[in-house]
């Protein structure tokens, strides 16, 4: 994964936290919209209580692309970073059998982008089809 993706094996560990076990499909959605600002209109796009479906996502990323200029504030620069490592997760990373879903337990981890490079997504990658 080093490798061939520049994808550290080695460092913090990616866990799903305890006290995440326990949310639910709602308890996503609020932290979607504490994040990036973004609710899909429907409950009806999750499937299962941790994952959405990618089609809101990209719909709001594309929206979001007409504002995005060199004078955007960090805020939206951030809220969009987000949204593309979602698209990411769920479409390379960390994919599905649909792969029309992408999976929210991570969304805690990008909380602060700055300490991204620091995870191990290497290993959590290289784990996830086992898990």
């Amino acid at each position: 994964m080093e490798v061939l993706f520049g994808l550290p094996v080695d460092g913090l560990r990616i866990a799903y936290m305890h006290a995440l076990r326990e949310y639910t499909g709602l308890h996503y959605l609020q932290m979607l919209q504490r994040l990036i600002g973004f609710q899909p209109a429907e409950e009806t796009v999750l499937s299962v209580a941790s994952r959405l479906q990618l089609m809101p996502v990209r719909q709001h990323l594309e929206a979001m692309d007409a504002d995005i200029t060199d004078d955007s504030p960090d805020l939206l620069i951030d809220r969009y970073m987000i949204l593309l490592m979602l698209l990411m997760f769920g479409g390379v990373s960390f994919p599905n059998t649909s792969k029309n879903l992408v999976i929210l337990r991570f969304l805690h981890h990008l909380e602060r982008l700055d300490d991204l490079p620091g995870y191990s997504w290497g290993a959590a990658i290289l784990g996830y089809p086992y898990r």
